[in-house]
């Protein structure tokens, strides 16, 4: 019985439940929202890309002042409280300045969660009971999010058909709120760090290894810039319902939920970076199916299967990746980085060359962009793995 997977602590999955939860309040419904409060669509691609923009700075600002204080946890707890405040702004009336305005303060303080939570989970995971099976109680946390993902956007899309989606402000508010409590319930780590572990952030990023990865990251997330902005906007265009478009989004996050289950066989015979080039190569199949056959049903559905490959897989081995790479004291800003050179940098450019592209081209070419995008991330990875053919093997499962 020595091998048994202990249970994930509670309170770390009911925070990644609601914060996923929150997510799929924002970006599934988020664009159809500001769609009907009359926003064009170049000026809805602009403030997700602003959004985007803020987890340049945000997630290293907050990572910065978490590894320094010391105070990660009510860091977590205070930014959350702020960011249910901020959005609570889109109940007041006001056009695309004031939109980009109330979205960029409260996008700028929900960058602390995710790499301060991810900071505490990667403590958690070196705990003596936690370290042997990290991999998959990490799957079975990201599968919470998932879980929460899921029930919320099933449920809205419903909701939204029959209210309108101009209760979208209040949902979202309700949600990070929920978030906030969760993260009030929350218990943090602290795992003894042995001083041969220690590591530079700034010798860590001078590797060429790391920073391969890190432009593969980049890559990944600008490969999604397309469908997290437009996606939504796209399907209605074509004449599928709300609940269709969540049901539509549903599909690849329960596939998701299963690989994230049974990660940790996959990781022990595979390795991080097979399981990364494996997820770039689905992803430019992905992104080509959905700018040329999303109004094929079946295939649009097949792309959207592919969702595991593309985010959950990926995202695992990315993460588990910075977890070995920046340990102990360095948690907070390797989460961090992450976080802003994926999804700020990356994000950020995927979003505006997506807006750009639909605006002038047509939706087919946002995500045809992914797809070319995507095959330059698979090649970035490529390098990284050349550079270090042993690195990032998860062997804990």
């Amino acid at each position: 019985m020595a091998d048994r997977v202990p249970p994930i602590d509670r309170r770390l999955g009911a925070l990644f439940a609601a914060y996923f939860a929150a997510v799929g309040a924002i970006a599934v419904y988020l664009p159809l929202y500001l769609q009907e409060r009359g926003l064009s669509a170049w000026q809805i691609g602009v403030v997700l890309a602003v959004a985007q923009a803020t987890r340049l700075a945000g997630p290293n600002l907050w990572g910065w002042l978490a590894d320094r204080s010391r105070h990660r946890l009510a860091i977590l707890r205070w930014t959350a409280v702020a960011t249910c405040v901020a959005f609570a702004g889109l109940f007041a009336p006001g056009g695309f300045a004031f939109v980009l305005a109330v979205l960029l303060v409260a996008n700028l303080l929900m960058t602390a969660q995710m790499p301060l939570a991810e900071a505490i989970t990667s403590a958690y995971l070196r705990t003596e009971r936690a370290a042997p099976h990290a991999a998959r109680l990490y799957g079975r946390l990201r599968a919470c999010g998932s879980a929460g993902f899921i029930a919320l956007v099933l449920l809205a899309g419903v909701g939204f058909d029959a209210a309108g989606i101009g209760w979208h402000p209040l949902l979202a508010v309700a949600l990070l709120a929920l978030l906030a409590l969760a993260a009030f319930r929350l218990h943090d780590y602290r795992v003894a760090e042995p001083a041969h572990a220690r590591v530079s952030v700034r010798r860590r990023l001078a590797e060429p290894r790391v920073r391969w990865f890190f432009a593969s990251v980049a890559l990944m997330i600008f490969a999604h810039g397309a469908l997290y902005t437009y996606l939504s906007l796209y399907l209605a265009q074509l004449g599928y319902s709300k609940a269709a478009i969540g049901a539509l989004w549903v599909v690849g996050v329960l596939v998701e939920i299963a690989f994230f289950y049974t990660q940790g066989r996959f990781f022990r015979r595979y390795g991080a970076f097979a399981l990364m080039g494996a997820a770039f190569a689905f992803a430019v199949v992905r992104f080509a199916l959905i700018a040329e056959f999303a109004d094929v049903w079946a295939l649009l559905l097949l792309a959207q299967l592919m969702h595991a490959a593309t985010f959950a897989v990926h995202h695992s081995a990315a993460v588990l990746t910075v977890q070995q790479w920046f340990p102990g004291a360095a948690a907070a800003r390797g989460q961090a980085m992450y976080i802003s050179i994926g999804y700020g940098l990356g994000g950020t450019a995927g979003s505006l060359v997506a807006a750009a592209l639909w605006s002038e081209v047509g939706p087919q070419a946002a995500f045809w962009s992914s797809s070319i995008a995507a095959l330059a991330g698979w090649w970035a990875v490529r390098r990284a793995r050349a550079l270090d053919p042993g690195a990032a093997r998860v062997l804990a499962a």
